[in-house]
């Protein structure tokens, strides 16, 4: 071909390039370091799985195996081009072991991939033009890069169909199908207009590569080129366990500023697809709320990108050691504010924490810590906290509990009914740990007392703290007040080991997530924790619990975001449910995975809900829907906020709501 252009070409295009990317590493630098590099053995899991893999796209039918077909296509088209770059220096030019049979199964798996890419570039196209699905944005740029990927295919097939023809004896002619197949269009052309239409599809596509290359970091589709180490060095540790945050040595606390932020952070900002999968079932988003996840990560990488010049400076600071330099620069920076200009307080608030955004992340942005860091600077920076979460927060820091009652009255919720006292009996196989909802909202305290009675007559060795339980420490930790967090904690798991506890069971699912998935990072170490679907399950398959003939109803099980999405426990409650005979179990469309939120998470319980929609109000009506008699629970907060929403909407006649083991209590034989 030509050595001299391909070695301009190259140079230019990959030295731009290679500024680019500079800029993009200095601006990661910027943050603060965070660890990612630990158990390769997982992360090369979820690179091959969720990257290379496109688990979460194809939880999608249609639009996720069009992305994982251009994917796809794109990673084998690469070796393509690769090949091509090689041949404007050297005319038969191929990779190892591509110059023989391998090399022709690679050319027709190529020429098979091209047409496939090309019919999802159409589809693409005609999905964001015709079809519009209300999360994407209608953006020029999407349709630029489609028709780009579109057109490498198509000069990578017109090329080799021009060469067919300058070449009747090509080796790979035949191999590839498509085009040996679009070569017939050159039969009867002049051997001139075969060369020209070869030498213009080779250096269109050689070009368009190297520009592609240069352009995709300029936009939301860095993620080409950011997703699949987005993946590997994304977080291993269970999505609603937070991060412990170290106190020693810090001035600031939580983030207030973008500097704040770990690289991570920004690496989540260069790989947002924009996609939207994030928003389709955000209870805040689609209850007319000012929080869009998506829009939370674009807004930061908006104001980084305004902020680059600043943040190079600041990374090449802090890369050479010289924070104390780097920290006044950062200071002395004008900006808009992260929170209340980039983005909105109350969207800061809103969020429940509910773990739908980050399940359905295909480049597993973590949009939760991004959120509770914000918090944590609000609370604990600015002491800004919304009005009525401050009497919650008043009481978990007096009395242990978001009701601000009396810490003595813990164990009032027990009356007459035997319960085994911990201090009592010494040990005992299962801890019960009540939780606050159990121990001081009535309501929930009825639902103890059914697992109390349904214990009892099964005869389980367990006991109760009572008055030397604590708030496990959830809410404490989702509305930012990490401190306090950071005194529950360890005062809960000293009282654990007080008494050897090697067993806990609860009835909250989010008392259940703090012991079994943060408490560990504070020293709690060997010891199970269950949640009490799962026990009472095991309860009535051992015959210890025996049911008889029910009445027959419709009932509805309702996912909790703590308990399903973040933990995985979908089965056990259906099972309890199903083993009351009469009882006939009917799914919400947005059931197990895509279950519906609440309301309540992420501190949301003790907080007005006065925008938009009520979540709990949507979640009720989908219940009601179903033509179900019962709505069934796992969860106090989902119980109090599916009771509230019954009443609210007036549907007090048609349906209530119920946790499973009042339901397994009253059909006891």
């Amino acid at each position: 071909m030509n050595p001299a252009a391909m070695t301009i070409l190259l140079f230019l295009a990959l030295a731009m390039f290679a500024g680019t990317i500079a800029d993009r590493y200095w601006i990661l630098r910027s943050g603060e370091p965070d660890k990612r590099l630990d158990h390769p053995g997982r992360r090369l899991k979820n690179l091959l799985i969720i990257g290379f893999g496109q688990k979460r796209l194809l939880q999608e039918k249609a639009a996720g195996w069009m992305h994982a077909a251009i994917f796809a296509g794109f990673l084998v088209a690469a070796i393509r081009t690769v090949t091509l770059i090689g041949r404007g220096f050297t005319a038969d030019f191929h990779l190892p072991l591509l110059g023989g049979p391998l090399g022709l199964i690679y050319i027709f798996l190529k020429d098979t991939f091209a047409v496939i890419v090309l019919l999802a570039v159409l589809f693409a196209i005609y999905r964001r033009v015709v079809v519009r699905p209300s999360r994407l944005h209608l953006s020029g740029e999407a349709l630029l890069i489609l028709t780009w990927i579109g057109s490498l295919m198509a000069t990578d097939l017109l090329g080799d169909a021009a060469m067919f023809r300058l070449e009747p004896d090509a080796s790979e002619r035949g191999a590839a199908w498509m085009s040996t197949l679009l070569s017939g269009a050159f039969a009867g052309t002049s051997e001139q207009t075969a060369r020209t239409w070869f030498n213009t599809m080779y250096w269109a596509h050689v070009s368009l590569v190297l520009a592609f290359l240069n352009v995709l970091p300029f936009g939301k589709h860095f993620h080409v080129l950011t997703a699949l180490p987005a993946v590997y060095l994304a977080r291993l540790t269970p999505t609603a366990a937070l991060e412990k945050m170290e106190f020693e040595g810090r001035e600031t606390f939580g983030v207030g500023k973008l500097e704040d932020f770990s690289w991570r952070r920004f690496l989540d900002m260069y790989t947002c697809t924009e996609c939207g999968r994030c928003n389709d079932m955000c209870p805040t988003h689609v209850t007319g709320k000012p929080l869009s996840p998506r829009e939370i990560i674009v807004n930061e990488r908006d104001q980084a990108y305004a902020m680059s010049d600043h943040l190079v400076k600041v990374g090449k600071l802090k890369a050479q050691g010289r924070d104390q330099e780097a920290a006044a620069l950062i200071a002395a920076q004008e900006r808009p504010p992260l929170i209340g200009s980039v983005n909105e307080e109350d969207a800061i608030w809103a969020c429940t924490t509910c773990g739908w955004c980050v399940s359905s992340c295909p480049v597993m942005i973590d949009h939760i810590p991004n959120i509770i860091d914000q918090r944590r600077h609000l609370t604990m920076m600015e002491a800004k906290v919304p009005s009525a979460l401050q009497n919650a927060l008043k009481g978990l820091e007096n009395n242990s509990n978001p009701w601000n009652a009396s810490s003595a009255a813990r164990e009032d919720w027990i009356g007459d009914l035997e319960v085994p006292r911990m201090r009592d009996k010494g040990s005992a196989e299962y801890l019960l740990f009540v939780g606050c909802a159990g121990s001081f909202d009535s309501r929930n305290s009825e639902v103890l007392k059914a697992v109390c009675t349904l214990f009892n007559k099964a005869g389980v060795d367990y006991a109760v703290l009572g008055k030397e339980e604590g708030c496990c420490g959830d809410p404490t930790r989702r509305v930012g007040n990490e401190y306090l967090f950071q005194m529950q904690a360890p005062a809960n798991i000293t009282t654990f080991q007080k008494y050897q506890v090697k067993k806990v069971v609860t009835a909250c699912p989010h008392c259940f997530n703090a012991i079994a998935n943060e408490y560990p990072e504070f020293g709690l170490q060997d010891v199970e924790v269950v949640h009490h679907s799962e026990i009472l399950l095991e309860l009535v398959e051992d015959g210890k619990l025996q049911l008889k003939p029910g009445a027959a109803a419709k009932v509805t099980y309702h996912d909790s975001c703590y308990l399903g999405r973040h933990n995985g426990i979908y089965d056990a409650p259906r099972e309890v449910l199903a083993k009351v005979q009469g009882l006939e179990q009917v799914e919400m469309p947005r059931n197990r995975r895509e279950g519906f939120c609440c309301g309540a998470g992420g501190g949301r319980m003790f907080m007005e809900e006065d925008l938009g929609t009520r979540i709990n109000h949507n979640r009720i009506a989908e219940a009601a829907e179903t033509g179900a008699e019962e709505v069934c629970t796992a969860c106090p907060f989902c119980l109090t906020m599916l009771s509230d929403a019954i009443k609210e909407t007036d549907r007090s006649d048609q349906l209530r709501a119920r946790d499973i083991a009042e339901v397994l209590l009253e059909n006891l034989a």
